[in-house]
């Protein structure tokens, strides 16, 4: 038990597939890795035995962080298993795209409920042993459209937009407990996501981006890894935005 909770650790929210799964994959180089999933068990089980034969540690828990109730479960179970993180990576969200002159209730209150609300429970949840520690970090994943508009998606802006203010004022509240907290804005990334898009569509996309491709998982994923690192020390309230120029 002693040697679990010395070894460093960092808490991956929504890292069962896409980029969350490029951040499992990538932080398990340097850390014992947990990682939340909503539903897809199977999905879940996958990426712990991909950090296995990677010769890391990962194990996934089943948790909606929009629940305050189970995010603190998430942290009690963690907490008294492992000790403070050494970083908590905000990383799961929903999209409900469509006009806001349309957009029903329910979607605007969905991703606002698993893209922003989470973010606090979470986060919250493991502040104080994290304070108490004096070290740590907390690293909110954003997206350029929190700077740059993208039609139908007034409720996903809204919420990756909050992150960046979210990310100055807690890094100013934090600072004086030595956590640093920061936000990636990924651009167009290349996931599994992107696997559907037609070929036509595809090309139209990367046109549009200055230099003329997507991104990678991980690419998006190193950079986290950076920003976790001591090489990082000195930046905090940052929003990064990664999107190869789409937004200059």
């Amino acid at each position: 038990m002693q040697d679990e909770i010395m070894q460093p650790w960092v808490l991956v929210t929504g890292g069962s597939r896409g980029i969350g799964k490029g951040l499992v994959l990538e932080l398990a180089k340097d850390y014992r890795v947990v990682f939340t999933y909503k539903s897809n068990a199977e999905q879940a089980r996958a990426v712990e035995e991909a950090v296995l034969r990677m010769g890391g540690e990962a194990y996934a828990v089943q948790c909606d962080g929009s629940d305050p109730e189970a995010a603190k479960r998430l942290a009690t179970q963690c907490l008294e298993r492992f000790g403070a993180p050494h970083a908590v990576i905000n990383n799961a969200g929903v999209t409900r795209d469509g006009l806001m002159m349309s957009m029903p209730l329910a979607s605007w209150r969905d991703v606002i409920s698993a893209n922003l609300d989470a973010v606090f429970h979470v986060t919250q949840a493991f502040l104080p042993a994290m304070c108490g520690e004096k070290r740590g970090a907390v690293l909110l994943m954003s997206s350029v459209t929190a700077v740059k508009g993208n039609m139908g998606q007034a409720n996903y802006a809204a919420t990756k937009a909050a992150m960046a203010g979210l990310a100055r004022t807690l890094a100013l509240e934090t600072a004086r407990f030595k956590i640093r907290v920061n936000a990636i804005a990924p651009g167009l990334i290349d996931t599994d996501m992107a696997d559907g898009i037609p070929e036509k569509a595809r090309q139209q996309l990367e046109k549009n981006i200055p230099l003329r491709r997507l991104g990678t998982v991980g690419e998006v994923a190193g950079l986290a890894r950076y920003l976790l690192s001591d090489a990082a020390a000195y930046i905090t309230g940052q929003t990064i935005v990664m999107d190869g120029g789409l937004s200059s």
